[in-house]
């Protein structure tokens, strides 16, 4: 091979690189510009959106804006106010701290920036074409920072092909913003999209009041409050009750020191949380804030900075789960919503990558851009790809007075507290209570009931099983008698206590006690009839549930069976002493309840 074959890129090339990992589509164009706005102390931030994003995206601020001479310098690839040396990497602080994010736009696109510290005559405005400079000038213009984005792509058409229509980077950009604003509640978002006003977020007093303002008041006053702390890290939020879900698990939103990330322990923490709660492919909606010290997270492994890495991930993913888990075991209980002053600052320190900190009033703030070494710039590129270390709102809903209402999501009632009215179509217990009318559904309750008694038992170390008086023998499947002499361990586990008497025959010595001897056999026949090809295949305490449920479904009152006053009243007692009485454990609602102005309503009164 000849010599010279290795070279370095032309800077404009490095920069088109740099942008393909740090500005994807046109929604990750517009968090990178709102964190820097965010790092920069706004206040207020303005965002208009043309076709998606695609054709033009402007994002004006009232933040401390900067000085001519940084504003330049901002443009340059690794140009950063947030990194003086490598060990800044692992306490970032800051959101958008990569030091790329202007530069790599204005790589691939028209650009215009306009911007003016507060105590400036005048402002400066810069023309980037490409990212090759095409003027600048004094201009007139309000203190904070105006960034105007045209033709996203429009040199790079093989990255330009791959974005979506038009009407979903709309999508994305809204989902994008939607997510800012609710990490940010003491900021006010507008964005305009096509000329149409989408978002209208005044700044909130709590984020309750935010989720109102972006998703409506329906969604909001069916969230409840949560906080946890444990191991060092904080918790809290907003989950909807047990009773709401969804097909997808869009509505699940997490934030990482107010930083906007997708992180799959965390998303299954909140899954895990809400197992047993919800109807398989069901999902809540969740707003979930998780607060630990800088040092134990690392926010560089990925170049758009949506995903982390946890120092301690365990330890933040039993918090997750036992603070939604414990929240979720008592519903009816209310807790303060979080309020202004509980809400920590955002990470940013007031300093925004390409812009300075804001000073006191008549003083000039130094310059604080400067180049990162280039050794820094190779492990800040290693970070992400590398560990370092360690492992859609609408302003209509704003401007209803009724949105505002600080209205308490539905608690789950004592149910043994009701005046029992009698029983539907024997399946469903209809009970008084003085907001309307309760209507139970037997057997979700039951089951419930039975399933938390068995899953006790499990814990306290084993399943108590109660000996029949006379040992009964059951029939099996010669076809299917290997796998369930295979799975006699299993079922013993779970309560039978269960023999094989000859090929194709099993004798029961005892059942689970919960149900009592006279249902063991029907119950062994309906586990044995409900066993997968595999056998059970039991692997851990979360597949044996799984089989629990079953087997509570099975032992419990049945629709179509006729209860005395006795029977509901003792069940209504035994639901009230049960965690998650809500929900039955597949899911299904215990309960639903009709309001007293609804059933007004219908008689138009």
């Amino acid at each position: 091979m000849s010599d010279g074959i290795v070279h370095i890129l032309p800077e404009q090339v490095a920069s088109q690189i740099a942008a393909g990992e740090v500005v994807e589509r046109p929604a990750s164009a517009l968090k990178e510009l709102v964190e820097n706005s965010l790092d920069a102390g706004a206040r207020t931030i303005a965002v208009e959106t043309e076709c998606g994003g695609g054709v033009r995206i402007a994002v004006n601020d009232d933040g401390c804006g900067m000085s001519p001479q940084d504003a330049v310098l901002s443009l340059r690839r690794h140009a950063t106010s947030k990194i003086r040396d490598g060990s800044d990497i692992f306490t970032i602080r800051t959101l958008g701290f990569r030091g790329e994010a202007l530069g790599a736009i204005a790589s691939v696109s028209h650009l215009r920036m306009q911007t003016r510290r507060h105590l400036d005559n005048h402002g400066i405005e810069l023309l980037v074409e490409g990212g090759e400079p095409a003027g600048n000038r004094a201009c007139a213009v309000a203190p904070g920072t105006r960034i105007e984005v045209r033709e996203l792509f429009f040199n790079t058409p093989a990255r330009a092909k791959f974005l979506r229509s038009a009407t979903a980077e709309h999508g994305a950009t809204v989902e994008q913003l939607q997510r800012l604003a609710l990490a940010n509640p003491s900021v006010a978002f507008r964005l305009v999209t096509d000329g149409r006003l989408v978002i209208d977020a005044a700044r909130a007093a709590s984020p309750i009041e935010r989720v109102r303002q972006l998703f409506g008041r329906k969604l909001a006053d069916r969230m409840l409050p949560f906080e946890h702390q444990e191991s060092g890290v904080r918790v809290w939020g907003l989950a909807t009750t047990s009773q709401e879900s969804f097909p997808t698990p869009r509505l699940v939103l997490t934030f990482v020191n107010r930083r906007v990330v997708r992180d799959r322990a965390l998303l299954r923490a909140v899954a895990q949380a809400y197992q047993t709660l919800m109807p398989r492919g069901r999902h809540p909606a969740v707003v979930l804030f998780v607060e630990l010290s800088p040092g134990e997270v690392d926010v560089n492994v990925h170049p758009m900075k949506s995903e982390v890495r946890f120092r301690r991930a365990g330890s933040v993913f039993e918090a997750v789960y036992h603070g939604l888990r414990a929240r979720l075991a008592d519903q009816g209980a209310q807790a303060p919503v979080e309020n202004v002053s509980a809400i920590p600052s955002p990470p940013g320190d007031g300093i925004a990558e390409g812009q300075a900190v804001a000073g006191t009033v008549g003083q000039q703030p130094e310059r604080v851009l400067h180049l990162l070494p280039d050794a820094q710039q190779v492990g800040m590129a290693a970070g992400g790809v590398l560990p370092l270390g360690f492992g859609r709102g609408t302003a209509e809903a704003q401007r209803d007075p009724s949105s505002h209402r600080a209205d308490a999501p539905a608690a789950a009632p004592q149910y043994s507290t009701l005046r029992i009215l009698g029983q539907l179509f024997a399946g469903f217990i209809a009970l008084e209570a003085d907001h309307g009318l309760v209507l139970v559904d037997q057997h979700a309750a039951h089951e419930r009931v039975t399933f938390e008694k068995l899953r006790a038992q499990l814990r306290d170390g084993g399943i108590r099983m109660q000996g029949l008086l006379t040992p009964m023998t059951l029939e099996i499947n010669p076809a299917r008698a290997a796998e369930v002499i295979g799975s006699l361990a299993e079922l013993r586990g779970m309560g039978f206590e269960v023999e094989p008497f000859g090929a194709t025959t099993l004798l029961l010595k005892g059942a689970p006690a919960v149900f009592g001897a006279a249902q063991g056999a029907r119950l062994l026949g309906d586990m044995i009839d409900s066993m997968g090809d595999q056998g059970f295949r039991l692997r851990g305490e979360s597949a044996f549930e799984d089989w629990l449920k079953t087997l509570a479904c099975h032992g419990s009152v049945r629709m179509g069976r006729v209860l005395t006053t006795q029977e509901i009243t003792e069940l209504l007692a035994e639901l009230d002493r049960t965690e998650f009485k809500t929900n039955c454990p597949h899911g299904r609602p215990v309960h639903i309840e009709f309001r007293r102005g609804e059933l007004e309503r219908m008689f138009r009164r």
